[in-house]
């Protein structure tokens, strides 16, 4: 059923460099703040990436499907060569017997400079580079998540190879890598990775697992236990933001409600009698979209005819 993982060290060790079967990603751009002349610098751009993510070799034991992601660029403005940009990253993987996805990772990164020259090599390696740095984090996040849903804390490896290619660029002064640290776990990148290894983190990942293990891969299988799993998940994250401090300013568990809430939020046709108190969980533990949830319970109730407690 899920991925297996095997150690294959050695053999890869005295093997040729494989092609690698981790990532199918998909590189999008809008570059409607250049002109005419400054966008002809990204003729080549997604080939570029697409060919720097997706042909290299970024784990030792990964197996099964190539995980589906995306990078889209909002180029902002041109600096003679140096670009601002946006950038979103999103990730899925899918559900076990089941033609459905779940979103993985779902990031917006709003502080991302780099320079660009058409034609000119992206290169691996463990020296800062703007651009190959950005996806290198980003890319060691998307694998991190992806292995943390199979089994238990197993992504713990490439979240730490994130937070070293953070602390090189927070060395080098990057823009965008700054330790920024606020009480309300807004987004940042050095602030994600050190929140998803920190200890108290650690039980939220674990649950996140159930959640996927358990609850979302058994939905078309054992829609029962799929359920209770599910609930237990929710109420278990509810007792520990209540007994720890730190789960309000969280970034990591800010930013899988990120990517999970529209998920979450389809998911309560799972608990028709409760709805208002699965709702009422959900925006305890989600408060920046609390509005999201009420609007969706008032919908769901309307269309019931019931008040859903």
């Amino acid at each position: 059923m899920k991925r297996i993982i095997l150690c294959i060290g050695l053999f890869l060790l005295a093997a040729k460099p494989l092609i690698a079967q981790e990532l199918d990603a998909q590189v999008d751009l809008n570059l409607s703040a250049l002109s005419d002349m400054d966008r002809q610098n990204f003729v080549s751009f997604k080939h570029d990436v697409e060919e720097y993510l997706n042909d290299y070799q970024w784990t030792t034991d990964f197996t099964g499907e190539r995980i589906r992601c995306s990078f889209q660029f909002n180029i902002v403005s041109d600096n003679g060569g140096d670009y601002t940009a946006q950038l979103f990253v999103n990730s899925t993987r899918p559900l076990y017997k089941s033609t459905q996805m779940t979103t993985m990772a779902r990031f917006f990164d709003a502080t991302v400079e780099f320079p660009y020259y058409r034609g000119e090599a992206l290169q691996h390696g463990t020296n800062f580079r703007q651009l190959e740095s950005l996806l290198d984090f980003y890319t060691y996040i998307i694998l991190g998540l992806d292995y943390d849903s199979y089994k238990m804390e197993s992504g713990t490896p490439y979240f730490q190879q994130a937070q070293t290619i953070a602390v090189v660029a927070n060395s080098a002064q990057g823009t965008g890598w700054q330790e920024d640290v606020t009480s309300i776990g807004t987004y940042t990148r050095v602030g994600y990775i050190n929140d998803a290894l920190d200890a108290n983190t650690r039980m939220f990942r674990d649950l996140m697992f159930l959640y996927h293990y358990d609850g979302l891969d058994l939905l078309s299988t054992k829609p029962d236990e799929a359920t209770q799993a599910i609930g237990t998940v929710i109420d278990s994250m509810v007792t520990l933001k209540r007994q720890s401090s730190a789960a309000s300013r969280s970034v990591f568990l800010r930013a899988w409600f990120e990517s999970k809430y529209p998920e979450l939020t389809g998911l309560a046709r799972l608990f028709p009698s409760n709805l208002a108190i699965y709702f009422q969980k959900l925006g305890y533990l989600d408060p920046t979209h609390e509005n999201y949830y009420e609007d969706a319970l008032a919908k769901m109730q309307a269309s019931s005819g019931s008040g859903g407690q």
